[in-house]
């Protein structure tokens, strides 16, 4: 009888669906690059970390969903040419979801600033991505809208 009730309570608790599981990675990453300014055409070179955080999740039904996460953490430049100091502002986020059909979804949105601390140009970046698509490999949305000001 108590084999009995041990082989019932463990078919019983491989019947219920597992829960997600999922890892998230955190990271400062050193960051060095230039921007070149519209207007001006100068070139601001740029210096600080970049935190990065990242998250991989596998769901009850097969799928899976991927998250990362961009940031500036002390990000400053300087003008080569004037002097002028800059600051790194902004993020950069992309969301992918996948189904176990084969259909997914993916999200990226980027708004990177480089903003001047005196009356300069400042140099900004909007970036919207979106697309789904069904199981059937069909495209069922897509939106990408760009634009980058001084």
């Amino acid at each position: 009888m108590t084999r009995l009730l041990a082989l019932v309570g463990v078919i019983a608790a491989l019947s219920v669906p597992a829960a997600a599981q999922a890892a998230t990675t955190v990271e400062r990453t050193p960051f060095v690059g230039d921007v070149q300014l519209c207007t001006s055409g100068d070139t601001v070179h740029l210096t600080g970390t970049l935190l990065v955080t990242a998250t991989e999740t596998l769901t009850p039904s097969g799928g899976f969903m991927v998250a990362s996460h961009f940031q500036p953490q002390g990000i400053s430049g300087v003008d080569t040419t004037t002097g002028t100091v800059y600051r790194a502002t902004g993020l950069t986020r992309d969301l992918f979801v996948s189904s176990p059909a084969g259909g997914f979804t993916e999200t990226f949105v980027n708004r990177f600033h480089i903003q001047a601390t005196s009356a300069a140009e400042s140099f900004l970046v909007k970036e919207t991505f979106h697309i789904t698509v069904s199981s059937t490999g069909s495209v069922r949305v897509l939106i990408d809208k760009f634009s980058a000001t001084c």
